[in-house]
């Protein structure tokens, strides 16, 4: 009889563990920021001459790989990615496109100029470079745009800028290092915001010229 109503309360005690345990899963899902599992794919060929990618070249960044380099906030990282996209795809068609042969001119700076310099490869005296294979151009802010130049050809494309997510985000990050609790907040909006610059149509971020 002892034997059996230990059994019980140990079963008890696993299951309330359970339990609290796909609870406490849930509530860290749920505070996570999502990042969806979207990516550009470019040529390298100075990569497939040395071997640091595979022969044909191609390179897959993430949007993952690109907020590692972004930093904390997902927004401005996540609206750098879906210029680039755009970008990119309006200047090369069908085309991949070849890093570091493009010049990008942005007035979007900090971290999202980070982000464009990954996604591309350009560099220039803006970005500490010595020896540009491409060129970032930090332009003012109230320009508003950012103009992406295949260097061999000339071609470009330039999207007028709607908003600056940093806009969006600047007031409720400081509010959120002040207080650590309203850190939740911050996350839902990341999260409404990142599928809204992800996917919502173009002419709702960007004017293209």
């Amino acid at each position: 009889m002892k034997t059996t109503k230990k059994r019980n309360i140990v079963l008890l005690i696993t299951a309330v563990a359970f339990i609290v345990g796909i609870a406490i899963t849930a509530y860290a899902e749920e505070q996570a920021v999502k990042i969806p599992n979207v990516s550009i794919v470019m040529k390298c060929p100075q990569c497939a001459l040395f071997g640091t990618t595979p022969p044909d070249g191609k390179i897959e960044i993430t949007l993952a790989d690109v907020l590692k380099v972004h930093g904390f906030c997902a927004l401005g990282g996540s609206f750098s990615f879906r210029a680039a996209k755009e970008g990119l795809k309006l200047l090369y068609g069908s085309e991949l496109p070849i890093r570091h042969q493009i010049k990008v001119q942005t007035s979007n700076q900090c971290c999202q100029a980070a982000a464009l310099a990954y996604i591309t490869g350009a560099r220039g005296k803006d970005y500490g470079a010595l020896h540009a294979q491409g060129k970032l151009i930090i332009l003012p802010p109230e320009d508003k745009k950012i103009v992406f130049t295949d260097i061999p050809s000339g071609k470009s494309v330039t999207l007028r800028l709607l908003f600056n997510p940093h806009t969006t985000m600047a007031p409720l990050l400081k509010k959120a290092f002040k207080d650590p609790s309203f850190a939740p907040e911050v996350t839902k909006v990341m999260n409404e915001k990142i599928q809204e610059y992800l996917y919502a149509p173009r002419e709702k971020l960007f004017i293209v010229e």
